[in-house]
Formats: structure tokens, sequence, C-alpha cells
């Protein structure tokens, strides 16, 4: 049996496979046509149980993209491909000709915690016992059966990895783990005294980096009169690209608008946290976002932040699913 972590976030799909390999791809994907001209064929091309052939991530581009934007996203049609390719990254055996062995999967994923009661049992129907059929244009194909799905919130799936590790250790007071995804941010509050999750003080915020690609997006549409990719967007919050023959974007036009949403986050922290804010003694920023976002938080709770490893902390969900998929086989 092997386990697998998949976090299929709304900006990236992160993949955490059976000897701990991790890959990563923005959640996108668009039909390709699979005709050869002799030129190129450097982009994977994929197929999902004999469906129309793909690209993904960064090589899908073009008007036809596909970006999975519902919130029960592991049993939405428009994820599959995502899932697909995920699968195919990851180190859940090395394929072969169409009649390849099944590989039985236990896979571990997560959705966020605002979303996550009502819709397990749909993304267990439309997963579990099922096998999925990857192809690409060579022919090579890989099959997985995922045999079980186990899935937690986004943000406690972090949680647990974080205490896997000892990031987070046994103390008196509260730990935050706050999770800035794309569209939204999780937090996850535990009594560190004996590491259990404190549920009343665990919950979704609906802001995430998305609303500031969101926003710079708009500023750069503004200014130069034309719509600017989402991908394009998300670079030009870090530094300047070019777009529509200018230099556009950068800290100088991202600094206003990352601080106003790191304001907005903080507020609702606030209003979440009240008067056991004085009681936090570790703050941990994770997620794609706690690069941009992570330490200005450190505000709600000063002198407690806890720094993660970047790489760490962008997967910290799929590192969690994949240990409660592990778990799972004890």
């Amino acid at each position: 049996m092997i386990t697998i972590g998949i976090d299929l976030g709304y900006g990236d799909t992160k993949i955490v496979g059976e000897t701990n390999k991790k890959e990563k791809f923005p959640s996108r994907w668009s039909p390709q046509d699979a005709r050869e001209w002799g030129l190129g064929g450097n982009i994977p091309v994929l197929s999902v149980n004999g469906g129309e052939t793909f690209t993904y991530g960064d090589n899908a581009i073009g008007s036809h993209i596909r970006e999975p934007l519902g919130d029960n996203r592991l049993s939405d049609p428009d994820s599959l491909p995502l899932l697909g390719a995920a699968l195919w990254l990851s180190d859940a055996g090395k394929g072969g000709g169409g009649n390849a062995e099944a590989k039985n999967i236990v896979l571990g994923s997560g959705i966020p915690l605002g979303y996550f009661e009502s819709y397990v049992p749909i993304a267990t129907e439309a997963l579990e016992g099922k096998t999925i059929t990857v192809k690409d244009l060579s022919g090579k194909t890989k099959k997985f059966h995922i045999s079980k799905l186990i899935m937690r919130p986004q943000g406690v799936a972090a949680a647990l990895y974080l205490l896997d590790q000892g990031i987070i250790k046994k103390q008196y007071g509260y730990g935050v783990i706050v999770d800035i995804g794309s569209r939204t941010t999780e937090v996850i509050t535990l009594n560190l005294k004996n590491m259990e999750p404190i549920v009343p003080m665990s919950f979704t915020i609906e802001l995430g980096v998305g609303d500031a690609v969101s926003e710079i997006g708009k500023a750069i549409s503004k200014e130069t009169g034309f719509i600017i990719p989402s991908d394009v967007a998300l670079d030009a919050l870090s530094e300047p690209v070019f777009f529509k023959q200018r230099e556009v974007g950068g800290p100088k036009v991202s600094g206003p608008i990352l601080t106003s949403l790191t304001s907005r986050i903080l507020d609702k922290l606030r209003d979440n946290l009240r008067e056991e804010l004085d009681r936090i003694s570790a703050l941990v920023p994770v997620g794609g976002g706690s690069a941009l976002l992570g330490k200005e938080l450190e505000v709600l709770a000063p002198s407690t932040l806890i720094p993660v490893k970047p790489l760490d902390a962008q997967f910290a969900n799929a590192l969690g699913y994949k240990l409660i998929a592990a778990g799972s086989e004890e």
C-alpha cells in the first residue's frame, strides 16, 4: 500500500509522495492539442480515464485555462486533471503500458475547516474505491486505485505536521497555527499543555493571498488597460514583471495591498480570539501565503512567532495529509 498526501489548493497543488518527494504546480490546466509537429515535446501532456488531453501548471496557457474554484474541490470534475497530474508526479510506481498494474493508494487530503463536515461524504463517495488511469502521449500509463481516502481540515493537517516535527512543543499557553492560503486562512488553536485542539478557537477566515492577487491585478489593468493573467499578477506581488511591454507591479504597488490584507486578517484574528490573545505562547504562520504575510502577524502576540522553513511552511498541509494517510495503515 502506498501513502500520498495531496493539497489541492486554489493557488497551487502540492504533493508529498511515498518517499516524501515534494512536487507542486499552479492549480490550473488547459486542453492540449496532442498533434506531433516534430518541434518541442518537452511539455507533459496527459489524459485521465481516457478523457481529453491536457497540460497543467505553468504549461497551461491560452484562453481555455481552467482553474477549479468550487469549495468541494476533491469531487469537482474540473479538479480531476489536477488530481491525475499530482498522482502522475508522485513516486507511486514507475508506470508502464496500457496494462500497467494499478497501485493501491491511501490518499490523505483535505478542504477548508468551514466546509469540512459538509463535503467529506461527497469527496469520499467521489474518490474512495475508484481507479484513476493517467496516460501520457508516449502511451506510458499509471493506474492508481484509491483504496482509502483520509481527510482532515486544512490547518489541522499542518498542525499535525508541526507536532510531528517538534516545531511546536508542550508548554503553557496556546499555540495558534495560521495557515494562509490563496482563498482562505485557516486558524487552528491548540492547548499546548496537552496538545489538544480548542475547537471554538479554530475557524476559517474568508481571506487569502488571492485577494491581494485580485487587487494588484486591478491596479495593473487600470495602468495598462488590459486584464492581467492571475499567475502574472501573483508574481507581481513579489517583484516587478513585464506585461504589455512595460514593467509593472512589484513592492511599490503590492506593499499597500499586502498591508491592507494583513490588517484585515489581523482584525478577524482579534475578533475571534478576543481575550485569549494574551494566552498565546506560540504563533506559527504556514501555507503558501506565509512568505508574504507571516512575519507581519507577530503583532498579534509579540515575541511568540515560530518561523518554519519556507518549503516546509508551503507544504505543511500536504505533509500532514501524508502523515494521516500513513497513520491509517498502522
